[in-house]
């Protein structure tokens, strides 16, 4: 009961008192400059303060800062969705009648493309309406020093090809007889909202005392692509009260760890997180995918990184858009992709503010984070990837054992200063360097893809520092004998690709891509000098070809094996419980 007091306390928010030292106000109006019409509810801050409002449905607006005007609020900010954003300076505010005339935006809007590809439904977010405190934030009219301009949210995941339906939020309670809110889209960079999306102006408002409100979107046409979340807010315009009630509003939330409630109190102001907090809302949204016998789509994620590993507004090397898919790679793409479940990462693994660490090493900052108690457990992701990959093992795995997992170099959000070729002895070294600053002397291993050929690096260069290891979908050598040969030239088309083109992003893509067609370079007959007891596993249809993996398994001394039946290159989120409890199993013997 005092956790809940404590949470309720950090999300009640009463209109703002009369400041006791002195102020200075500043006010005016805010037209179309075209049509010299009112904008509505244009918003008005001064960056970086917790300073502004919003102008009311006539454009309107005033508000106090302190005084005298320190060099930090020397100029307001004026913007609306479809508008070019104003820059006054506060002295041509503090006289009555002043206009902000604000220049409609050259905005090109996108084309609606209709495609052939299947379409699913999904839904991302909160669904339920179980309260456990109140997310609240609420003003009062004709106050100059008000809550106006207020945004709430969260960040939700969302598919990199889709069209929004609908948003919805349910609220735990509604004393006023009407609220208009605005609903702000953003992209994320470092876990905040970055650049609005949107480009036309959606208000919606909020009559019901209790329950859910849902804002249908569809005749906005709201197309997100290359994203893989989006900051979902709603911005405080106007209410008003019902006489004799109290002025409170709030949206159901539960404290749930790995989540946090996104705020900031105007429109220019710093975003803040309060954590733990898991907001009810969601989107539904139409998420596109092409035909499988459809060239695929450029700008998509490779079969080598997965659509888990791409960083947030990072382009990917796909193929050119008339490349055909070979029909050895149709079913490992699309048939075993509907027993794949939707993985929407609510843990916020890979990016979670408390459980992550940095450690800086030779040419790189390595990105990790840190889980449960116990023996400890490293987990090595593939190639493109990060931690996230493993979001369905980490939760269970660290009921168990302490947890350590790593963003590899260049990977994630592990840094690389280097423009030298990446080699897996280069990542075994980089996580013993790690292992050693966490003064960790032996510890289990789950290499995945590139994860498991970096774990058999480790076993062959520091074998003291490994107790046992698990390696999923491993190869000893980029070549037909080894890999599916469909997938190498899948992989050769997207380096070229990636050649071509300009950026930081094209040129990591292009040593991540040269890593997988130029190693590993191990032996059968190195295999047997591995000492660590090792479960060699592969999905049923892998990308590594099943004879490879066999023979990998032969010949590491006492190896045993796991061919994971319906599963693909990707069956640790195929097949989740099957393969934690092989891990779980192996580690406990």
């Amino acid at each position: 009961m005092r956790l809940l007091l404590v949470l309720f306390c950090l999300f009640s928010v009463s209109p703002v008192s009369h400041l006791l030292a002195q102020t200075t106000l500043l006010q005016g109006k805010v037209l179309d400059d075209k049509t010299q019409e009112p904008i509505p509810f244009a918003s008005v801050g001064i960056a970086g303060q917790p300073f502004g409002t919003v102008a009311n449905a006539q454009g309107q607006f005033q508000f106090t800062i302190p005084a005298p005007s320190s060099k930090a609020t020397e100029a307001v900010l004026i913007s609306c969705v479809g508008y070019q954003t104003a820059t006054v300076p506060t002295a041509t505010l503090q006289a009555a009648g002043q206009v902000v005339r604000l220049h409609p935006s050259s905005i090109n809007l996108a084309a609606v493309t209709v495609r052939p590809g299947k379409v699913k439904t999904k839904t991302f977010g909160r669904t339920s309406s179980s309260t456990l405190m109140g997310a609240s934030m609420y003003t009062e009219a004709d106050l100059v020093s008000d809550a106006l301009a207020k945004e709430q949210g969260t960040i939700l995941p969302v598919d990199e090809d889709c069209r929004l339906r609908d948003f919805n939020m349910h609220v735990a309670f509604n004393r006023f007889k009407s609220i208009k809110f605005r609903l702000n889209l953003y992209s994320v960079q470092a876990g905040r909202p970055h650049q609005p999306l949107l480009r036309q102006d959606i208000r919606f408002d909020v009559t019901q005392p209790r329950g859910w409100v849902r804002v249908d979107l569809t005749p906005y046409q709201v197309q997100v692509q290359g994203h893989k979340a989006v900051a979902v807010t709603i911005q405080w315009l106007e209410s008003e009260a019902t006489p004799g009630n109290s002025k409170s509003f709030g949206i159901s939330a539960v404290p749930m760890l790995g989540h946090s409630i996104l705020t900031r109190s105007k429109s220019q102001a710093q975003w803040q997180e309060l954590t733990p907090g898991y907001l009810s809302m969601y989107l539904t949204l139409d998420s596109y995918r092409p035909l499988p016998n459809k060239a695929l789509e450029a700008g998509k994620a490779s079969l080598a990184t997965g659509n888990q590993g791409l960083q947030q507004g990072q382009p990917a090397s796909a193929p050119a858009d008339d490349y055909q898919l070979p029909d050895s790679l149709r079913y490992l793409r699309y048939v075993t992709a509907s027993s794949t479940p939707t993985l929407t990462n609510p843990a916020g693994y890979g990016q979670h503010p408390t459980a992550g660490h940095f450690v800086q090493l030779p040419g790189t900052r390595l990105y990790y984070e840190r889980y449960g108690q116990g023996a400890p457990l490293l987990l090595l992701h593939g190639n493109g990837q990060s931690i996230a990959a493993f979001q369905e093992q980490i939760g269970e795995l660290a009921q168990h054992y302490d947890v350590l997992a790593v963003d590899t170099r260049a990977h994630g959000r592990s840094l690389d200063s280097t423009t030298a070729s990446l080699t897996y002895n280069l990542f075994a070294a980089d996580v013993k360097q790690l292992l050693d600053s966490l003064h960790l002397s032996k510890v289990n291993v789950v290499g995945w893809s590139d994860g498991g050929n970096t774990a058999l690096a480790l076993a062959l260069l520091y074998p003291a520092s490994l107790n046992r290891m698990v390696v999923m979908g491993a190869n000893l050598f980029p070549t037909a004998e080894a890999v599916e040969p469909d997938f190498l030239q899948l992989l050769r088309k997207q380096l070229r690709e990636a050649q071509r083109l300009p950026g930081a992003h094209s040129k990591q893509d292009a040593r991540r891509l040269q890593l997988l067609l130029q190693e590993p370079n191990m032996t059968f007959q190195e295999l047997h000098a591995i000492t660590t007891p090792t479960l060699v596993v592969a999905g049923q249809h892998d990308l590594i070809l099943e004879k490879h993996t066999r023979a990998i398994a032969q010949h590491i001394p006492g190896a045993q094996l796991l061919i994971m039946p319906g599963a693909s290159h990707y069956a640790p989120q195929e097949k989740p419980r099957e393969f934690n409890q092989a891990v779980l199993q192996f580690f406990q013997k």
